[in-house]
């Protein structure tokens, strides 16, 4: 074998040796997370990210477009505070899919208003 050969396999696990050495002080000693200016608490590290459940029925969040509408002028009409927007979860709903085929949608289904197929 021609002397490179040796040199860069030599290269290649000293590389390797450095990075599990800098991959175990991470793991033990990891940097904080980082914090943008429009937050006020820092972002999630991989490991504290959670995962959507799988399977089926599946739910997600969704706006209600009707009370959304609603809940937007009585506030600007004085009807009511700022604050429900903070305190209660104005027109938010939980669709939950109809089927999985390529076809499959959302049963949203609103408190005050109709049931809505998308």
């Amino acid at each position: 074998m021609k002397p490179i050969k040796h040199v860069e396999r030599g290269l290649t696990k000293v590389a390797g040796g450095v990075f599990n050495a800098i991959q175990m002080v991470n793991k033990y000693r990891p940097n904080p997370s980082f914090t943008p200016k429009w937050s006020d608490k820092p972002l999630l590290k991989s490991w504290e990210k959670t995962k959507p459940t799988l399977g089926w029925p599946r739910t997600t969040d969704s706006l209600c477009p009707n009370c959304v509408i609603e809940a937007r002028e009585d506030i600007l009409s004085g009807k009511q505070d700022v604050s429900v927007l903070i305190n209660e979860k104005v027109g938010e709903i939980k669709p939950r899919s109809l089927r999985k085929t390529a076809k499959s949608g959302w049963l949203k289904t609103a408190r005050f208003t109709a049931t809505l197929k998308t």
